[in-house]
């Protein structure tokens, strides 16, 4: 930079900033400068799912922690889960099943029994799918009309709830395998789709979605034995702090 410049530049810089806005008007009104606006934006990555997925209602969802659900009953429906249809149509028999879980077949038969009498499997003319009001596989845009049709056959409300005899608590192991419950059924599940053209679907979480299975437990009686016998190693303790 040369002397001038640098006298130029340390005038301009003396300038007060209602000046230098008024050479800069007075330039651009001239064209003896033009002015460019640069937007720098980054392009939105798209998302994309790696992994088979599908939609959990967690209202409905939330009922599973009082259904008991045994760790085959969840191996099977997980398995399912990743394999079936968009529009929740299951095209597993359960031959194939048993051979990719491990799982004796008659097993497997009791377990599909269980899933049924639990609402998360449901039958419609002979087909069967995953309850649509617990989980959903594939976005509206994914879906054709067949397949929104089977999302609205799959949907089920109602589940079939064991009743347990008050002396459950008392039999044994074998007595209970070779128990045969009585089942009550009861509306547990709430609607998640709304199959209309005209309504929107404003779905809020169910917070009352909860049911009780009165399922007597052992607890009681195991815990009374422990609070004796912890009674035993105190007083036996006193005894010896006394003697000695």
């Amino acid at each position: 930079m040369n002397t001038p410049d640098a006298d130029l530049l340390h005038l301009f810089e003396s300038l007060t900033t209602e000046q230098k806005i008024d050479i800069a008007r007075r330039l651009l009104q001239n064209k003896e400068i033009k002015s460019t606006t640069v937007i720098s934006s980054e392009e939105d990555k798209a998302i994309s799912f790696s992994q088979p997925y599908v939609f959990a209602f967690t209202s409905n969802f939330r009922v599973f922690s009082d259904l008991d659900i045994s760790k085959n009953e969840f191996r099977v429906l997980t398995y399912i889960l990743e394999y079936m249809e968009f529009g929740n149509l299951i095209n597993l028999s359960q031959s194939s099943l048993c051979k990719a879980l491990n799982i004796a077949s008659g097993n497997m038969s009791n377990i599909f029994k269980k899933l049924r009498q639990k609402g998360i499997l449901v039958e419609h003319h002979g087909h069967l799918y995953i309850n649509s009001n617990i989980f959903a596989k594939g976005m509206s845009h994914q879906l054709d009309q067949k397949r929104k049709e089977q999302l609205s056959n799959a949907r089920n409300l109602c589940a079939e709830i064991e009743q347990y005899p008050e002396s459950y608590s008392a039999m044994s192991k074998s007595e209970r395998r070779t128990l045969s419950l009585e089942t009550e059924t009861k509306e547990i599940y709430t609607d998640a789709f709304v199959f209309s053209k005209k309504k929107k679907n404003n779905a809020v979480p169910n917070t009352n979605n909860s049911i009780h299975i009165d399922k007597p437990r052992k607890v009681y009686k195991r815990t009374k034995e422990n609070e004796e016998a912890r009674r035993n190693s105190v007083d036996a303790d006193s005894h010896m702090q006394k003697v000695s």
